[in-house]
């Protein structure tokens, strides 16, 4: 039948068939009646078949024109399942009509992959919703000596409700690969077998337009990436090959500098696994140049943390700290000048209240971080740069503190060159050596006091 008409419904319309003959009826019922219908008809000859179309999320992969014995190949996207017949042929004698109907491709719920290097997985109905209360199970296997990889394209399903979970080989093996859920697009996956389970379970509320992911077989380990504010030596992934990682200043490394593909049997692995660069809460300085960065820099640090770091250089040097930013609402960083919170307090600071730059009269200083006990949430936007001091050790351009005398009192507190410090005793003591010293440029081409300190010696009764 090409079709059924009532009323004005078929005004404009042209219809062919699909043969020489064509066949109409016309019903009236016993009810009013109307003005009634005109048709004009015209024959042409009979040579093809009309253009039957292409289905959603498909595409012809051969088409040899719509003439009698003519046929029409068709394939799905990546991801999709044909149903119905790949292949339409026009129909040779009397009509001219296509032998099948037109194919429909769709993302079903479940399937297996097997031996195939490469191919793509969409939840079901994908991009559309999916439905509720689904159970659906891929199973990808490739040729024993290789791995999976598995890379999503896309990703949004409700959160802790509609659930892809991911195993390394059958689910009886219990080797969860990884378990996601919500709008967040996951991170690539990487077997260490030749067989991957993927599961999405669906629940009877809320449906999202679901993922698509894209596998691919590796003869070789996993590429281990390159750490976060860090560095990686070597790009070897076979068996045997080693990989060296370094982190940028500032940041420490968490694992082991050296990792190594492994294979056992089928499975592909780094051993250990791949290494993470963090800004740590603390530590010891030497080097002669460095950074401190706040912890977890450049994101919020957490909240209720001290953290203390001790920079020490060489005795011949003093320290130059230098800062970038500091933004914290409520937090502070103090600053001694000398290996501990004993030593005098340089300043401590605020917000963003910063010195251009801070020396050190000795070879070390002491830092001390602390802050307070609110979510440091709200100060997101600010945290995105904390502070971030750079330490240079420098040459002594001033002399060490000479110190003070017993039973005295000295006059001056400036160490540069050229500077003087007096010394004077209290009542009852006299003075034993020169009162006064001068900071000079040594023989040896370092800062130091041209006389040794002097000495209060308490007066004999005669």
């Amino acid at each position: 039948m090409l079709g059924a008409f009532t009323g004005s419904s078929m005004l404009g319309l042209t219809l062919i068939s699909t043969s020489n003959r064509l066949w109409l009826e016309f019903y009236s019922d016993a009810e009013a009646t109307g003005e009634g219908f005109k048709l004009v008809y015209s024959s042409f000859e009979l040579s093809h078949c009309e253009d039957p179309g292409v289905p959603q999320f498909g595409f012809k992969v051969n088409d040899q024109g719509h003439f009698s014995g003519s046929t029409i190949t068709y394939k799905c996207d990546p991801g999709y399942t044909l149903h119905g017949s790949g292949v339409l042929k026009c129909m040779t004698g009397e009509r001219r009509a296509w032998d099948n109907p037109l194919p429909s491709c769709i993302a079903e719920c479940g399937g297996r992959f097997k031996g195939e290097t490469s191919g793509r997985i969409l939840s079901p109905g994908y991009p559309f919703p999916y439905d509720n209360n689904l159970r659906c199970t891929w199973v990808v296997e490739v040729d024993s000596g290789n791995i999976i990889s598995l890379q999503f394209l896309a990703f949004d399903t409700e959160a802790s409700h509609d659930i892809l979970r991911v195993w390394d080989g059958p689910p009886e093996n219990e080797m969860s690969l990884r378990e996601v859920s919500g709008s967040l697009l996951p991170e690539n996956i990487h077997s260490t077998l030749n067989m991957v389970t993927i599961q999405f379970e669906t629940d009877f509320y809320i449906s999202k337009s679901g993922f698509a992911i894209e596998f691919s077989m590796a003869t070789a380990c996993r590429d281990p990436g390159v750490p976060m504010n860090g560095s990686r030596n070597g790009d070897g992934r076979e068996p045997g090959d080693t990989v060296t990682f370094q982190c940028d200043p500032g940041y420490e490394l968490q694992g082991d500098v050296k990792i190594t593909c492994i294979q056992v049997e089928n499975r592909y692995y780094w051993q250990p696994s791949p290494p993470v660069c963090i800004a740590p809460c603390g530590g010891n300085l030497t080097g002669s140049s460095g950074f401190i960065l706040s912890p977890n820099f450049p994101h919020p640090y957490p909240h209720s943390k001290d953290c203390d770091w001790l920079i020490a250089v060489n005795s011949d040097y003093v320290l130059s700290l230098a800062f970038i930013s500091i933004e914290p609402n409520y937090d502070f960083l103090y600053i001694y000048d000398g290996p501990d919170s004993n030593s005098p307090l340089i300043g401590s600071f605020q917000d963003s209240k910063l010195p251009e730059r801070i020396e050190s009269s000795s070879n070390a200083m002491y830092l001390a971080f602390r802050s307070d006990a609110m979510p440091k949430g709200i100060f997101s936007l600010c945290f995105s740069c904390t502070f971030s001091p750079s330490h240079t050790a420098k040459l002594r351009e001033s002399c060490f503190d000479p110190g003070n005398v017993m039973n005295g009192t000295r006059l001056g507190s400036d160490y540069k060159l050229g500077s003087t410090v007096t010394f004077y005793c209290e009542a009852g003591y006299d003075l034993q050596g020169y009162s006064t010293l001068t900071c000079i440029m040594g023989d040896d081409g370092r800062p130091g006091w041209n006389r040794g300190l002097p000495s209060c010696q308490g007066r004999v009764c005669k």
